[in-house]
């Protein structure tokens, strides 16, 4: 389905509810990642908690991504600012809004978003293959294979 990982970033203040992060980044995976914590310093010098969630095999990378749900998925993929989304290297940029996603939500981040989850999906593409028309094929995939497996599951099952 053409995707080489996945990763995503969400940070806490040094007092915020790491363990509630922590699990809802192992909800969105599906299970699938490997999280580390590190401690940092904001630029403003508090101490932080950055969390990434990491889906280095591939299968595992594309069967994480269908856990963003069959409505995410194809308002991506038929988004006019899909393009924007998609670096020179070409990684496919998502942000969601980390309230919703504790609340077992998943929403992208928009400008009234205070506290955001970055993340970055590394597209498997070939000399001569099309960057944008993959990332399409890749979100129809998988929003496909969401809808089929009802993701995102509930937070509470």
């Amino acid at each position: 389905m053409a995707v080489h990982n996945l990763m995503w970033v969400a940070t806490s203040s040094a007092v915020g509810m790491k363990e509630v992060i922590q699990s809802a980044l192992d909800w969105l995976t599906g299970d699938y990642a490997e999280i580390k914590c590190e401690k940092v310093r904001s630029y403003h010098g508090p101490k932080m908690v950055m969390m990434r969630a990491y889906v280095g095999n591939k299968k595992d990378a594309t069967n994480a991504v269908c856990h963003l749900g069959a409505d995410l998925l194809n308002s991506l993929g038929e988004s006019n600012q899909l393009s924007d989304r998609i670096d020179e290297s070409n990684t496919l940029h998502i942000r969601l809004d980390l309230a919703a996603l504790v609340r077992g939500e998943i929403h992208l981040a928009d400008e009234s978003s205070l506290e955001i989850v970055k993340g970055r999906i590394k597209l498997e593409v070939y000399p001569g293959q099309d960057v944008l028309q993959r990332a399409k094929d890749m979100l129809e995939n998988a929003a496909s294979k969401a809808y089929q497996n009802d993701f995102p599951i509930s937070l509470d099952t």
